[in-house]
C-alpha cells in the first residue's frame, strides 16, 4: 500500500495477520500531488515482547493531559543513527498496549511493532494516531521542509497561511475564506516544503476527517490573535521570523536538527510578507487580507 505525504512516498507493508490496514484519514493520500523525492518502506509488525530500548537515549516525551483526547504518552529515544517513536496507549485504547517504531532515515527504511492487548484483528490505518503526527515531523524533516501549526486557504490564485497557538482562530479563519468560495487548503496543521525553489503548504491527513492532498504556494503569513476590530501591520525581521517559529512542530533534540530548522524557517520568512492579524469572526477581515494583497 503506498501513501504519499508531500514529497515522501511511503510504502507500508503488513507483515502481520493481527493488523488489517484500513485507509481512514489517509483514505486519499494514495496518489502523489508532487514528483516524490524520497520512498521510505514501512514494515508493520505484531509482537508480545518488543524490542529492547536499552542502547537508545530518551531525548522527548509528551505526556497526556486529557485521557479522552489523547490517550496515549509519547517517547522520542535516538541511538545508532536512528530516531525510535515509543508509545504508551492508556486502557482507553482497547486494543494497542504500546507500540516502538524505528525510523532509519540513511536506509530510508521505517519498522513498526506492536503490542496488542487483544488475540482479534486490529484495524488502523497505517498512519494511525500519535505515531503518523510524530512520524511527519520527522519525514518533513528529512526532505528539507518543517510542520506548521496553520490553516491554509486559496482564492483566485492568492494563498495565504493563518498561524496561531490552539484555540486562537485558524479554524474560525479558515471558515470565513469558505464562506466567499475559497479552498481550503487545511484548518489545523501544514507541511511547508519547496517545489521549484518556491515554498509550497501541502495539507497532511487529520484524525477527525478525511480530505484529498492539496497543496499552493503561499503569498502572505498571517500570525492571528483575538481582537474586538479587525486590523492588520505588516511586520518583518528576526522577530517576525521567530513568531512563525513559535507555532512550528519542532520535535528537535540537537543543535544539528535544531539549526537546520532554524535556516528553514528564517527562508521562508524571509521570502513572505508576514501580517500581524488582529480579528473578529466576520467577513470583514477577508475583506481586508484580499484588498491588502491587491495592493502589495
Amino acid at each position: 500500500m503506498d501513501l504519499f505525504l508531500g514529497p515522501v512516498k511511503l510504502t507500508a507493508i503488513n507483515k502481520s495477520n493481527h493488523l488489517v490496514f484500513k485507509l481512514l484519514p489517509s483514505s486519499g493520500y494514495t496518489r502523489p500531488i508532487i514528483e516524490s523525492s524520497a520512498h521510505y518502506k514501512c514494515d508493520y509488525h505484531t509482537t508480545n515482547n518488543l524490542p529492547l530500548l536499552n542502547s537508545y537515549k530518551k531525548k522527548l516525551t509528551g505526556e497526556s493531559t486529557d485521557k479522552e483526547m489523547m490517550p496515549y504518552n509519547w517517547h522520542i529515544l535516538y541511538g545508532n543513527g536512528e530516531i525510535v517513536i515509543n508509545v504508551d496507549y492508556l486502557k482507553t485504547n482497547k486494543s494497542i498496549e504500546e507500540l516502538v517504531a524505528f525510523v532509519n532515515n540513511d536506509k530510508k527504511k521505517i519498522d513498526i511493532w506492536i503490542k496488542p492487548t487483544t488475540q482479534a484483528a486490529i484495524i488502523i490505518d497505517p498512519l494511525f494516531q500519535p505515531l503518523g503526527s510524530l512520524l511527519m515531523v520527522y519525514l518533513a524533516y528529512y526532505t528539507g521542509g518543517f510542520l506548521i501549526h496553520a490553516s491554509g486557504v486559496t482564492l483566485n490564485h492568492q494563498s495565504y497561511l493563518f498561524t496561531a497557538v490552539s484555540g486562537t482562530g485558524k479554524s474560525t479563519m479558515a471558515g470565513l475564506w469558505k464562506k466567499v468560495d475559497a479552498d481550503v487548503i487545511n484548518d489545523d496543521r501544514l507541511w511547508l516544503h519547496k517545489v521549484n525553489g518556491i515554498w509550497h503548504m501541502f495539507n497532511t491527513p487529520m484524525v477527525f476527517y478525511a480530505q484529498t492532498p492539496k497543496k499552493s504556494k503561499i503569498n502572505g503569513i498571517f500570525l492571528l490573535k483575538q481582537s474586538k476590530t479587525n486590523e492588520l501591520y505588516q511586520i518583518t525581521g528576526l522577530n517576525a521570523a521567530m513568531r512563525v517559529m513559535a507555532n512550528c512542530i519542532q520535535h528537535f533534540f540537537n543543535q544539528e536538527m535544531t539549526q537546520e530548522h532554524l535556516d528553514r524557517v528564517l527562508d521562508f520568512t524571509s521570502n513572505t510578507s508576514i501580517y500581524d492579524c488582529g480579528f473578529k469572526p466576520d467577513g470583514e477581515i477577508v475583506k481586508m487580507i484580499r484588498e491588502l494583497r491587491e495592493t502589495t
